[in-house]
């Protein structure tokens, strides 16, 4: 029978999974202490949460939420991090990538994003997707170009229409056009 100990943890990672966007599943072994707080600090910044918790209560939490467990089964197994995105579902994704491009450490599992397995090629294939920002910018920037060249095209034709009424008044003036 569960410990209270045991269910209250079980329930804190209920409500995290449950407010999360993204979860990641890395392998921690080999990470000195500071490593590991340096990453801590980062995923930090990027409004997500490092855990570490037993697989088996990892597992509790994501049945309650409904994760099929049954993909996951294999990545959670040994030492295993979660991190817990909040906000932006890549964001801190990005960062544990770039981490772990540095010091070969930790080894990503596997990842459960907006609800969707993904294995660990898929997170890397994720990491290269720009910023939310980014997106929004270029999306932005691609509406706003047919109203620039809408609004190009039609002072155009008015300033055609300014010279025509300007060449007819010079030559009604007999002088010559500048």
């Amino acid at each position: 029978m569960p410990n209270a100990k045991n269910k209250q943890i079980v329930s804190d990672l209920t409500e995290k999974v449950k407010n999360a966007k993204s979860i990641v599943f890395a392998d921690y072994r080999g990470l000195k202490a500071d490593d590991i707080n340096t990453l801590r600090s980062k995923i930090r910044e990027a409004n997500a949460e490092v855990v570490v918790a037993k697989n088996t209560l990892l597992k509790a939490a994501l049945k309650e939420n409904n994760v099929e467990v049954s993909l996951l089964e294999k990545d959670l197994k040994g030492p295993t991090t979660a991190i817990f995105s909040y906000n932006d579902a890549i964001a801190p994704i990005k960062v544990l990538v770039d981490f772990a491009k540095k010091l070969e450490l930790p080894k990503i599992k596997s990842a459960v994003i907006e609800g969707v397995y993904a294995n660990s090629a898929k997170v890397e294939e994720v990491s290269t997707i720009p910023s939310k920002e980014i997106l929004i910018s270029r999306m932005l920037s691609s509406l706003k170009s047919p109203l620039s060249g809408l609004t190009t095209t039609l002072s155009g034709v008015q300033r055609k229409f300014v010279y025509a009424i300007n060449a007819i008044k010079n030559n009604k003036e007999g002088g010559v056009q500048e």
